[in-house]
């Protein structure tokens, strides 16, 4: 079906302004709608079927573009069997015009969710961050750019609450696993991590959820789609290296700034959003505790002041080291870890896109601020109570707690061995209880030995 825009009345004076209607041939009928839109003759290009030489004119043009995909829409919901009358077709766009003015259109709903962010409050009662405002964002950048892709295939494709099924999450995933909406993959940008792409299609559900309160018909499929995330393999220090990285000393200004940094990391467990905004008021030195509220929780943690940490601070007449940005921090961190020489192999495996592969680095190429929080949990694990620790991190769920444990494998074991070793210790040792025929045979052995001390020597008689 061909959609063109007309401007009518020609024969009114040049500077009256005229009616543009959409015309269209439809199953051998031709339909006609009103857009409502009124220019003058030199305002108008026939060739292109677009306002031209007006201040309003992309505004105008847009409406054009949406009264054309409406009326694509008509052609593509009109059964076979039914033929197309003048009086359906201006009542399809009515309808439709109705939605858009009702703000229950496909990004109507998803622009007034971002407009409202900054007044809304997530499941904690708390208020959203900018972090996430920006995630929302970045997917309904996401949702335009795969609509434009859509449309180059399907002329006239329009995103719709009632049409997005299943079939079409799974594109819109595989549209995000592949990056193709970031820039062209040759230009060396990488596809998306698999938990990358399960938060933006959460969000995405979001849209879904709050299109039906606002009471949009929507398709459900949504709620059946396989979204879960895949536990990401941490990885931290040894205690061997976090002595070698509080012995050593830095090149230069910045790395030894980073160094101090990283140990009061590892040594307090913060999240980097609280760690560099620590202040010497937070730590109470007659006391030897850190007291401070955490920026994610906003709730209040009581952390042991490590000794080894109020050395270094002591060393520093009580001076903490300069805080910097994150991504600063893990560049520089980098850097140090490479200077010291912590270039132990590791392997990774991770999914991205939608591919899972074994990466091979050296410790230096992944270090980043979680490594400190990481290492205090997993040195602390199987030594003290989880509450205590979880109580020092800030951790409200043990699975989120669990999360962050790295190289307790080596512990665990340990741990089992030393029961079993406790356990059956009689039998490894051979401490077992002698059977009574075993008794018998050694008492008889020992009355031979006996007998052979009392008989009296030959030299004796000389």
């Amino acid at each position: 079906m061909n959609t063109n825009f007309y401007l009518y009345a020609a024969k009114k004076p040049a500077s009256t302004p005229r009616s543009v209607y959409l015309v269209c041939r439809l199953k051998g009928r031709q339909l006609r709608y009103n857009t409502g839109i009124r220019v003058i003759a030199s305002q108008w290009d026939s060739k292109k079927m677009r306002v031209t030489a007006h201040h309003e004119r992309n505004t105008l043009n847009n409406k054009l573009a949406e009264l054309a995909a409406i009326a694509r829409e008509y052609e593509e919901k009109l059964p076979l069997t039914v033929k197309p009358t003048q009086e359906s077709f201006k009542n399809f766009f009515w309808v439709k015009l109705k939605m858009i003015e009702e703000g229950k259109t496909f990004f109507a709903v998803v622009n007034n969710v971002l407009d409202d962010l900054p007044t809304r409050e997530n499941r904690n009662h708390e208020v959203i961050t900018e972090k996430s405002m920006k995630k929302y964002k970045l997917v309904a950048e996401a949702l335009h750019k795969f609509e434009e892709e859509k449309r180059k295939v399907h002329k006239g494709f329009q995103l719709d609450f009632k049409t997005f099924d299943g079939k079409l999450i799974k594109e819109f995933d595989w549209y995000l696993s592949e990056g193709k909406d970031k820039a062209d993959t040759k230009r060396g940008i990488k596809p998306r991590a698999h938990n990358t792409v399960v938060r933006y299609l959460e969000i995405l559900f979001h849209f879904f959820c709050e299109a039906k309160r606002k009471g949009i018909d929507i398709c459900e499929d949504f709620q059946d789609y396989d979204n879960h995330k895949i536990r990401p393999q941490n990885v931290t220090i040894t205690d061997e290296e976090f002595e070698q990285i509080y012995c050593h000393k830095a090149s230069n200004e910045r790395l030894e700034n980073v160094r101090q940094l990283f140990i009061i990391s590892c040594t307090t467990g913060l999240r980097y959003s609280d760690l560099e905004t620590l202040q010497a008021k937070h730590i109470n030195f007659s006391d030897e505790v850190i007291q401070r509220i955490q920026h994610k929780t906003n709730m209040s943690v009581d952390i042991a002041l490590h000794p080894l940490l109020g050395k270094m601070l002591q060393q520093n007449n009580n001076m903490l080291p300069k805080p910097i940005c994150n991504q600063d921090f893990n560049r520089y961190l980098k850097e140090l870890f490479k200077e010291i020489g912590l270039d132990r192999n590791v392997q990774i495996s991770r999914t991205v896109g939608k591919k899972r592969e074994i990466v091979d680095y050296k410790l230096y190429e992944i270090a980043s601020s979680k490594m400190g929080r990481r290492y205090l949990c997993s040195s602390l694990y199987g030594k003290v109570p989880e509450r205590t620790i979880m109580a020092m991190s800030g951790h409200h769920s043990t699975s989120a707690f669990h999360a962050y444990l790295c190289n307790t494998q080596n512990q665990e074991r340990e741990a089992v061995m030393n029961i079993w070793e406790q356990q059956y210790s009689h039998l490894l040792h051979d401490t077992l209880q002698p059977t009574k025929e075993q008794l018998i045979s050694l008492y008889e052995k020992r009355l031979l030995e006996d007998d052979d001390l009392m008989q009296p020597s030959s030299a004796s008689f000389l």
